[in-house]
């Protein structure tokens, strides 16, 4: 009896000391896992400690970014900053347009590309660098030649007419350097033309830029791939339209014989450029010989983008297209009409 009992006692002895066992793990793991726990939880609250007192240091921050900007207009406008911050002045679309119009000034445009390659860099596919052109540039936009206008974009003090977006893109190009850059060759004390004449940024101003060849005999002088006017209604109040095709790409290697075969054409014609800063060389030179030439850039393409895209710039596959991605990759096009309208093929 004596050994039954004292089996039985063994049995639960076991039983406890397996109980005993289990609980001992089951508290160790309990309590590795809300160690584990705790420590996250420090660690969190370390990093939104961190986070906050960054948040403050970035508020302060903030806070002076603004006062500084807020006060900036007021700091500039101190006599003393005139010479250092001075800007060129720069005529309204409108005004540029009636003295080309009225007046029968020629144009030549100079925009961050130009700038680029008088100063060695090239910021196009279509043209690379080449220190004749630079030359023949920085020729030009010094000039004071009296029937040309020299045209400059309108992105070198207040933006307010700008949308953010081109805003930020303008602020983000225009570094120090670059103005620096551009203040070497612009005259504060002159009145340049507004460059932004060949950008069709509204129905508005197509209404402006279509009085500029308006009952006009016109010959394009373009790229291969431009065919300004071809598949939209851009230039439909002309009289007459020829074109000399130029090569889509490093136009001014043609240069010489552009202008050669440019002159051949009586002087009652309109002439409209659009190749690139060969183009701003090419209006000067012309004008000079006494003629009506306008360096009208990108006006087809931003025209094409303003009925396609309500301003915003997209593919156009049948065009050369600088200014969008592969926009050098060209559909070719079978029209009549076009083809009639050249009259010499130097591309």
């Amino acid at each position: 009896m004596r050994n039954e009992q004292s089996d039985i006692h063994t049995e639960e002895l076991e039983a406890l000391r397996g109980q005993i066992e289990y609980m001992t793990a089951e508290l160790d793991r309990q309590g590795q896992t809300l160690q584990q726990v705790c420590q996250v939880i420090n660690n969190l609250t370390q990093l939104l400690t961190s986070i906050e007192q960054n948040s403050r240091i970035n508020a302060q921050n903030i806070n002076v970014l603004k006062n500084r900007l807020e006060n900036l207009p007021y700091e500039i406008s101190d006599p003393a900053c005139a010479e250092k911050y001075a800007i060129p002045q720069i005529m309204s679309l409108e005004e540029t347009i009636r003295l080309i119009v009225h007046e029968h000034k020629s144009i030549a445009r100079f925009g961050d590309g130009e700038f680029g390659l008088m100063f060695g860099d090239s910021r196009w596919r279509f043209q690379r660098t080449d220190e004749r052109l630079a030359l023949r540039l920085r020729q030009v936009v010094t000039a004071d030649a009296p029937d040309v206008l020299i045209g400059l974009n309108n992105f070198y003090g207040d933006l307010s007419h700008r949308t953010m977006q081109d805003a930020d893109g303008i602020r983000s190009y225009i570094t120090p350097a670059i103005r620096a850059q551009h203040m070497e060759l612009i005259n504060t004390r002159r009145i340049y033309a507004n460059a932004c004449i060949s950008r069709a940024t509204s129905r508005d101003m197509v209404k402006l830029q279509k009085e500029i060849w308006d009952d006009k005999d016109c010959v394009f002088i373009e790229g291969r791939q431009t065919r300004m006017g071809v598949g939209n209604d851009l230039f439909d109040n002309t009289r007459s339209i020829q074109r000399i095709l130029c090569p889509a790409e490093n136009a001014y290697d043609r240069y010489d014989e552009i202008l050669a075969e440019t002159k051949k054409l009586p002087a009652s014609k309109t002439l409209l450029i659009a190749l690139g800063p060969t183009a701003s060389v090419l209006a000067y030179d012309l004008a000079l010989a006494g003629y009506h030439a306008i360096d009208i850039g990108h006006v087809d393409l931003s025209y094409e983008w303003l009925i396609r895209n309500n301003g915003a710039k997209t593919a156009v596959s049948t065009k050369y297209n600088n200014e969008y991605p592969d926009g050098y990759i060209v559909e070719e096009i079978r029209d009549p009409v076009y083809d009639s309208q050249i009259i010499a093929d130097l591309s």
